[in-house]
C-alpha cells in the first residue's frame, strides 16, 4: 500500500460506511451559485442508487460531505466517479449564468499548475469544478458507535464551524431528518473539541 504523508492509510471494505470528502477545484466557492445546492442534493439522491444507501449530506460553498453506505468499494468509485463528472457541466454552465459568476470570484485565479492561464474563459465558465480525489474514511462500526457518531456530528456542525449557521437553520443538509428520528436535539450546535482534532484533515 503506498502512503500519502498527508493523509492518513486508506483501507478499503465492502458493505461499509464511508465518511468522503471532496472539494471544488483550488477552493473556488461555487457550490453556494443560486440553484446549486438544491441540483446537488438532488443529483446526490439520484446517484445513490450505485451505492446502498446516501445516510447524511453537507453542501458547503467550496466543499462537500458524505456519509454513505456501499455494498462495494467499486460502487463507491463508480458513484464518486458519475457524480463529479455529471455535476461538473452542470454547475459550470449555472456559474456562467449567475449574476456573480463563480460566487464573486476573483478573476485573476491561476489554477494551472504550471502557471498558465486558467481562469474562467470569457463566457466566466469555471474551467474545472472538482479538485482531483476524495478524502474517504471507513467509519469503524464499534460497540460504542464514537467513530459514527463523531463524523455525522461533524458533519452537521460543518454550517456552524464554517458560516456561523447553526445546524438547524442551514437548509443544505439533511440534519432535520436526524432530529426527527430522535438522534439529535433540535438545538444541537457544539463540538467535542478533543474529538476534532482528527477531523482536521478534511478541512
Amino acid at each position: 500500500m503506498k502512503e500519502n504523508p498527508q493523509k492518513p492509510p486508506r483501507y478499503k471494505e465492502d458493505n461499509s460506511i464511508y465518511f468522503l470528502t471532496f472539494c471544488t477545484f483550488k477552493r473556488l466557492p461555487l457550490l453556494h451559485v443560486p440553484g446549486i445546492p438544491e441540483f446537488l442534493i438532488e443529483e446526490l439522491k439520484f446517484y445513490e442508487r450505485k451505492i446502498q444507501k446516501l445516510i447524511a449530506y453537507t453542501i458547503m460553498p467550496d466543499h462537500i460531505h458524505l456519509i454513505v453506505e456501499v455494498k462495494t468499494v467499486q460502487s463507491l468509485s463508480n458513484f464518486l466517479r458519475d457524480f463529479k463528472k455529471f455535476t461538473s457541466r452542470e454547475i459550470s454552465n449555472r456559474s456562467s449564468r449567475s449574476p456573480n459568476g463563480a460566487n464573486n470570484q476573483p478573476n485573476d485565479i491561476n489554477t494551472s499548475p504550471n502557471g498558465a492561464n486558467n481562469q474562467p474563459n470569457n463566457d466566466n465558465k469555471p474551467n474545472r469544478i472538482w479538485q482531483p480525489g476524495t478524502m474517504d474514511h471507513c467509519i469503524r462500526m464499534s460497540w460504542d458507535g464514537k467513530d459514527y457518531s463523531h463524523h455525522i456530528s461533524y458533519l452537521f456542525y460543518n454550517s456552524h464551524k464554517h458560516l456561523g449557521i447553526a445546524p438547524k437553520d442551514f437548509p443544505y443538509h439533511n440534519f432535520m431528518e436526524f432530529v426527527q428520528a430522535g438522534y439529535f436535539d433540535k438545538d444541537f450546535c457544539s463540538w467535542d473539541e478533543k474529538a476534532g482534532e482528527q477531523f482536521q484533515m478534511y478541512e
